[in-house]
């Protein structure tokens, strides 16, 4: 019996991607593989599509240039700086009022640090990374497949990758320009529609492989939020309040619906485990997409190690499965 094509999706969460990069970096240590020879289709949502596009990366050796332990210590080392704020930009703002919460310096620098001009057609894994044409009001695809064989779709990783986290309200969308009639879009987060891929991962594995009937998918949240949004405060609020909630309540709302759909698809009875999802409720991690203090990483790694604990037997289960092409 053939191997089941392997799928990984990784949701979208700003400084909480350090989750499941701890999840691959255990995947790394148990299999003493990359992440890149373990998954045939990697898809990625903004946080999600900055480590999927990582991980896909080439060195000048062809080998993979990041491993999970490096793209953790992107979340270590670089998280401040991705989501400062000076005074300046807070009275520019008005506080986030009037303008985008963060200048796009710091992750544009830091975008650039780790991927250069390596071009999407260059990814060592295939490759799906949403993103939202807000002029065009529709979804859109980074798909490296199609970067392959269309020229004016190989945008440089690090354009994906910015496009693909633009955050309405934490930092401004981006226009890239295309060769073409069109000219250019404007793109934000992909988290807006899908933060969870898994549903457009799956579906781009029935595309790329259209005679492969077994699927194993492995989707990897960013945190289950807990911290209750109260009737008595919602009750009263309005745009100015609700901006920010609502975008928590959009990508969680989202998450747990495509986590249903696909128990639902890949889990029918008389077939052995094809889905694993792995996920972390936020009780002592805060849930917002951009604290990245130290004492707020540590919450979100201690919290992430004891999940890994708690799912020691799937991730092993799992492991086996990817290795051995069970």
């Amino acid at each position: 019996m053939s191997r089941p094509v392997r799928v990984l999706s990784i949701d979208g969460g700003g400084i909480r991607g350090i989750i499941p990069a701890m999840v691959l970096n255990d995947i790394e240590e148990i299999t003493g593989e990359r992440i890149s020879s373990l998954f045939d289709l990697i898809g990625g949502t903004s946080t999600g599509a900055i480590i999927a596009l990582g991980l896909a990366k080439p060195g000048e050796d062809g080998k993979p240039r990041f491993s999970a332990n490096d793209i953790m210590r992107l979340y270590d080392e670089h998280g401040r700086k991705i989501f400062h704020r000076s005074i300046w930009r807070k009275v520019e703002s008005a506080w986030s009022l009037l303008d985008e919460k963060y200048s796009p310096r710091g992750i544009e620098d830091v975008l650039d640090e780790y991927f250069g001009e390596t071009g999407l057609r260059e990814a060592l894994t295939p490759l799906i990374i949403p993103a939202y044409e807000i002029e065009s009001r529709s979804p859109w695809f980074f798909r490296s497949e199609r970067a392959k064989v269309s020229q004016s779709y190989d945008f440089p990783m690090k354009v994906v990758a910015r496009a693909a986290s633009a955050a309405p309200t934490y930092f401004e969308p981006l226009r890239i320009k295309t060769p073409d009639a069109i000219d250019y879009h404007a793109l934000i987060d992909g988290g807006v529609f899908a933060n969870n891929p898994a549903m457009c991962t799956y579906v781009e594995a029935r595309t790329l492989f259209p005679d492969d009937e077994d699927i194993l998918m492995v989707s990897l949240g960013t945190g289950e939020l807990t911290r209750r949004i109260m009737y008595k405060d919602a009750r009263d609020w309005g745009l100015a309040q609700w901006a920010h909630p609502l975008l928590n309540v959009m990508f969680d709302g989202e998450s747990d619906t495509v986590d249903y759909q696909l128990k639902q698809l890949l889990q029918p009875p008389g077939r052995g485990k094809r889905y694993f999802r792995f996920q972390t409720r936020l009780d002592s991690g805060n849930d917002d997409l951009d604290d990245a203090s130290e004492h707020n990483l540590h919450n979100l790694k201690i919290e992430t190690k004891e999940m890994i604990e708690k799912h020691a037997e799937d991730l092993e289960l799992l492991c086996d499965m990817l290795v051995d092409g069970i």
